[in-house]
């Protein structure tokens, strides 16, 4: 594929030095992985520069640079650009014919909630005869096929390249996780968003933003990219709401638990084993018959039914949805095994994230059941949170068992000791450095009537040690287990 240069820096303000080529055969912001005639975008980084790879760039074929700041290299065109990263957006847009001109995209922001939000209204719209894609944490999918991503929110490049694949194949609605990262990195620029979801705040990503308030700004941007006659869906549960409803230009549609709102559940709703009740809606109940739990699920499931309402889709179509998932990847999903403990493995790695799944297993517990709770929290990333996160196991866990999540380039054992720094003197809990070793010695020291709760990785099938990503999915530690223990 390739475009003509006009065309991809079509909308940009720039100046350019040099004779810029006719045509570029591919944008690259990766100066390895570049060959003949490609553009090559020098992204400043927190960690790194990419106006100082400009010379590798040249040498791996780019036939023009974009740069913040000219570079004193004669022998290459450049585009001048305020901003390298504003301009990758709309030139990766450009390339890629703008895909989502013609898509419905729902763009769904928050700290939790976001992944089954998506997955919800993928289930949707199959289920309204809708063509759907989705772009998160669970990798990306076009109609009932799943592919792997390492981001939330891809780069620009990526992103656009991935929602050009659903336009080719006829994708009519798109729902995406928006992180916090893309907003403030302008990935998501270019994207035509026709409806915004804000979900929740809690304390996450602190190591890219340092202030909880400057990481709820970065959100809240999603909000001011809905596009006219657009709508956007917020939580007044949340403290934040009211900072999302100034960045709204168009419709507001609210949905709350403890507030009157557009979207509520009707009062007696079960939640601790399947949801069952009625959602108040605007045009009248709706009846859902879900079997996924928890007061959590009650949000995610009013967020997506409240987008769903207000694009139309016919209320039985939505119930019948929601009536088909059982669980969600990585999401509180129970690894079963007949009369064995039951096992839980799910994403959680907040406070807040933690808590609330807590809460939902303890309401499974039979009376002489405990609940045993293996976590860790990833390395180079948001060292605040890890006392947190011992406080908030340690206000609902009978036993927790403090092992390695991801250390990326810290070591464990560094990463652990300040997680135990936030237990209370005699609270109970052990350190297993080895997560392998942690649950199949939770497994073995555990009785039939507990709960076992393992947090923070969920859906990943890897462990990133020193840059390195290892096959490692915590459900297959639990399948082979209780496999080998069966036969």
């Amino acid at each position: 594929m390739s475009k003509s240069i006009t065309a991809i820096l079509n909308g940009i303000s720039y100046r350019s030095l040099g004779s810029l080529p006719t045509t570029i055969s591919e944008l690259s912001l990766n100066s390895q992985e570049l060959s003949k005639g490609m553009l090559f975008f020098a992204i400043r980084g927190a960690k790194d520069d990419g106006h100082r790879y400009v010379q590798n760039a040249i040498q791996n074929g780019a036939a023009a640079v974009v740069v913040e700041v000219p570079v004193i290299i004669d022998s290459i065109p450049q585009i001048i650009v305020a901003d390298t990263k504003i301009a990758l957006s709309r030139a990766a847009a450009n390339f890629y014919d703008d895909p989502t001109k013609n898509m419905q995209v729902v763009g769904v922001t928050g700290t939790n909630g976001k992944t089954t939000t998506v997955y919800l209204l993928n289930e949707i719209f199959k289920s309204a005869g809708i063509r759907p894609g989705t772009v998160g944490t669970l990798g990306y999918s076009i109609e009932n096929e799943r592919y792997i991503s390492n981001l939330t929110t891809p780069d620009s490049i990526r992103l656009q390249q991935i929602f050009y694949d659903m336009a080719m194949r006829q994708v009519e609605a798109a729902a995406m996780e928006v992180s916090s990262h893309s907003l403030a990195l302008h990935r998501v620029d270019d994207v035509h968003f026709k409806v915004g979801v804000f979900t929740n705040i809690s304390q996450d990503h602190l190591d890219f933003h340092a202030t909880l308030e400057a990481y709820a700004n970065a959100k809240s941007k999603l909000f001011g990219l809905i596009e006219t006659g657009g709508f956007v869906v917020n939580n007044l549960d949340d403290e934040y709401a009211d900072l999302f409803r100034q960045q709204a230009r168009v419709r507001i549609v609210n949905y709350a638990l403890q507030k009157k709102a557009d979207f509520s559940w009707a009062p007696g709703v079960a939640f601790s084993n399947g949801i069952h009740g009625k959602i108040i809606t605007p045009g009248g109940a709706i009846e859902i018959d879900s079997p996924l739990s928890g007061e959590f699920n009650l949000k995610n499931i009013l967020a997506a039914t409240a987008v769903a309402v207000n694009l139309k889709i016919d209320t039985k179509s939505i119930a019948s949805a929601l009536a088909r998932v059982s669980s969600v990847p990585g999401r509180l999903q129970e690894i079963k095994a007949d009369g064995k403990q039951r096992i839980f493995v799910d994403y959680a790695h907040t406070p807040d994230a933690i808590i609330n799944v807590l809460k939902t297993l303890r309401t499974m517990l039979a009376p002489s059941g405990r609940l045993l709770v293996i976590f860790g929290c990833g390395g180079n990333r948001d060292r605040t949170k890890r006392p947190k996160m011992a406080r908030a196991v340690e206000s609902l866990a009978d036993l927790a068992i403090v092992t390695t999540d991801n250390p990326r380039f810290e070591e464990p054992e560094d990463i652990i000791a300040e997680i135990v720094k936030g237990f209370s003197a005699g609270y109970k809990y052990r350190a297993i450095v080895d997560r392998k070793e942690a649950i199949l010695e939770t497994l073995k020291h555990s009785q039939p009537n507990d709960i076992i709760a393992i947090l923070g990785k969920g859906h990943e099938t890897y462990q990133e040690i020193r840059g390195v990503r290892h096959p490692f999915y915590d459900g297959e530690i639990v399948e082979k287990y209780f496999g080998a223990a069966h036969d």
